[in-house]
């Protein structure tokens, strides 16, 4: 783990993993990372930072039901601008998330 960081996450299937500072959104880690990743309003209202938890737990923050309802939480589902980790994640990339490590 890196210094100053609480947590990793490690994307699947590339197996990247970027360190995420305590408090910190799994996005704000991402692009503090130098990697890029879609995402749009990040208020947790559009739901273009969509990604899906294979391990670990996550504060899920503020965001609309609408987008994120109960049951795809329940089966992983999490938007990267709201969710805090709270252990550490392996997270599941999709071609939508448009994923791209740091140059």
């Amino acid at each position: 783990m890196v210094a100053d960081c609480s947590y990793t996450v490690r994307f699947n299937p590339l197996g990247d993993i970027v360190a995420c500072r305590d408090g910190e959104t799994v996005l704000a880690a991402i692009m503090r990372s130098g990697a890029k990743v879609m995402f749009g309003c990040r208020g947790g209202g559009c739901g273009t930072s969509k990604m899906r938890l294979i391990s670990g737990r996550v504060d899920h923050g503020r965001c609309s039901a609408a987008v994120l309802p109960e049951t795809e939480k329940i089966v992983g589902a999490f938007l990267s601008c709201q969710a805090r980790p709270l252990t550490d994640l392996v997270v599941e990339l999709t071609e939508t998330n448009r994923y791209r490590k740091p140059s």
